[in-house]
C-alpha cells in the first residue's frame, strides 16, 4: 500500500494540486495543449499520478473547467441575489459577470471550455446541465419576487450574459451599460403590481 492509499487527506491534497493546476493551465495554453506532462510539472507531482487519482489527463480537464466556470457564474450570481429587489440585483450580476478583465484567466477559461465543449460530448453534457442549474437558480428566485415570466427572464437573462462575453473577448471597448438598461427594463417590465410570486414554468 502506497503512503497516497493510506493517508486519504494526502490524496485529496494531490487531487486538488492536479485540479488547480489543470485549471491555471487551460487559459495560458488552450484547452487542448494541456498535457499529462505539463500538469504534471505544474503541480509538482509524477505523470503517473495523474492517471491514479483522476483517470485521464481529459478527463482531468473536464474536472477542473466545470469547477471553475460554476464558481465563475454561481458565485457571483450567489452575491447579487442577496439584493432583495429583482431590478438591483440584475444590475449588480451584470457588473460582477462584466468586471473582469476580458483577458482574465476565468474568462480566458471559460472560453476555451465552451469551444472544446463543441468537440467533447461529455463535457458538453456536463457544461448543459451547469447552465441549467444556473437558469433553474434564477427562474426560482425571480418567481419568489414577483416576476411574472420567470423562465423567459431567466433565459433572456443567461442568453445575453452569454453573448455579452463572447463579444467583450472580441473587442473590450464593449460597455456593459446598454445591456444593463435593457435587462432591467425587462425586469421591471414582467414585475407583477402586487409582488405576488411569478409562474415558474414562465407562464404561457
Amino acid at each position: 500500500m502506497n503512503s497516497e492509499s493510506a493517508n486519504p487527506s494526502r490524496r485529496t491534497d494531490t487531487r486538488e494540486r492536479l485540479i488547480e493546476a489543470t485549471a491555471s493551465l487551460i487559459p495560458e495554453l488552450g484547452w487542448g495543449d494541456v498535457s499529462s506532462r505539463r500538469v504534471a510539472e505544474r503541480a509538482g507531482v509524477n505523470t503517473g499520478v495523474i492517471h491514479y487519482h483522476v483517470g485521464s489527463i481529459g478527463e482531468l480537464r473536464r474536472i477542473a473547467a466545470l469547477r471553475k466556470i460554476r464558481t465563475f457564474f454561481l458565485d457571483r450570481v450567489g452575491e447579487a441575489l442577496e439584493e432583495p429587489d429583482p431590478v438591483v440585483a440584475v444590475e449588480v450580476m451584470l457588473r460582477a459577470l462584466s468586471a473582469n478583465d476580458p483577458r482574465d484567466p476565468e474568462l480566458l477559461l471559460l472560453y476555451e471550455s465552451l469551444v472544446a465543449a463543441g468537440r467533447d460530448d461529455q463535457l458538453r453534457a456536463e457544461t448543459a446541465r451547469l447552465l441549467a442549474e444556473f437558469r433553474q437558480v434564477l427562474c426560482d428566485w425571480f418567481a419568489a419576487r414577483g416576476v411574472t415570466r420567470p423562465l423567459v427572464v431567466a433565459v433572456t437573462l443567461t442568453a445575453a450574459i452569454d453573448g455579452y462575453l463572447l463579444q467583450r473577448s472580441l473587442d473590450p471597448s464593449v460597455e456593459p451599460g446598454p445591456l444593463v438598461d435593457g435587462l432591467v427594463g425587462l425586469v421591471r417590465q414582467h414585475l407583477a403590481p402586487d409582488g405576488a410570486g411569478g409562474d415558474p414554468s414562465g407562464g404561457a
